[in-house]
């Protein structure tokens, strides 16, 4: 049986390295299975649906594979078939996604794990190798805040546990789904915003006001497309969200600072936190984030505290 892998696109390392992500879940790091059709056992009739091998998933990066900007995986698979044996003796050998983490610059690790949780699949034929911790965010609804007062955090003891690099791609991932529901609450409180806006008569419709970018393109500078109807004007929202309280420190790239600082008059920032909560809840700052006087900056991939 032929298997089509198809072609991903990319025009920058970034890029690139976000698709071998995508690449890993939905083409690499997942098997189907069937039972024997003439024993009815499961135990020799793995068969494996999409395939790769984790030292060699980085090749396409330096060879003729990846041309004019596209990887074309049905070459790469050959490439690696003419190499490795993927069934032997009726057992299943497979890469490990740690392995091939080794292989990824870290200023494109992000970009890896963006490409690899936005990939995922899930059936019940289909086994991923590569498996984390659901995060618990019941929160159903978001209730925006005042900008709260810093206050003053007890002294913890520094742990010395070394992080390895399974630790480090499963809180990525946890940041990710974080990030995600999030971003999915904001865009629902600016949907209930904009209906009832246009239920007062005050726009005529939502269409073409609202939409979730970060989906779509996740270097954009900021995560949603709504409208200030007092303003009638569009803004752009970055969220920010976690399952902790209200002074809980984020993070802020200095891309995202420089389009708050470009769009200042049409830029908001949601920190959407308590995602554990019934109602999650947010506060807005708005405008140049980095002349913002009710915060601080620290290092050059932004820390953010409120002072």
């Amino acid at each position: 049986m032929k298997l089509d892998f198809g072609t991903l696109k990319f025009s920058n390392e970034e890029e690139y390295y976000e698709a071998l992500g995508y690449f890993c879940n939905r083409n690499a790091f997942s098997i189907s299975y069937e039972p024997n059709k003439a024993t009815g056992s499961y135990a020799d009739a793995y068969r494996i649906r999409k395939l790769s091998t984790a030292t060699n998933l980085i090749k396409p990066i330096t060879t003729a594979i990846r041309s004019g900007g596209r990887i074309n995986c049905n070459k790469y698979v050959q490439a690696l078939l003419s190499d490795h044996r993927f069934i032997q003796n009726g057992k299943l050998i497979y890469g490990i996604i740690e392995n091939v983490l080794k292989t990824v610059p870290p200023k494109y690790i992000s970009s890896f794990i963006k490409g690899y949780t936005n990939s995922s699949i899930s059936n019940d034929n289909s086994i991923t190798l590569y498996e984390t911790e659901t995060v618990k965010t019941s929160a159903k609804s978001l209730k925006k805040v005042d900008i709260p007062k810093p206050q003053k955090q007890a002294v913890r003891t520094a742990t010395t546990k070394k992080k390895t690099k399974h630790d480090y791609i499963k809180e990525s991932i946890k940041q990710t789904q974080i990030g995600e529901r999030g971003e999915r609450l904001v865009l629902e409180f600016e949907k209930a915003k904009l209906l009832s806006a246009q239920k007062e008569g005050k726009i005529e419709s939502i269409e073409n006001l609202l939409k979730w970018v970060s989906l779509e393109d996740d270097s954009a500078g900021y995560d949603i497309l709504s409208y200030d109807v007092d303003q009638k004007s569009p803004i752009y929202i970055e969220v920010k969200a976690t399952t902790s309280g209200k002074t809980t420190p984020f993070y802020i790239s200095n891309g995202e600072l420089s389009f708050s600082k470009n769009h200042s008059s049409n830029y908001r920032l949601y920190r959407v936190f308590n995602l554990r909560n019934d109602v999650a809840e947010f506060y807005e700052l708005s405008g140049d984030i980095s002349t913002n006087t009710t915060i601080e900056l620290e290092g050059e991939t932004y820390k953010v505290s409120l002072k």
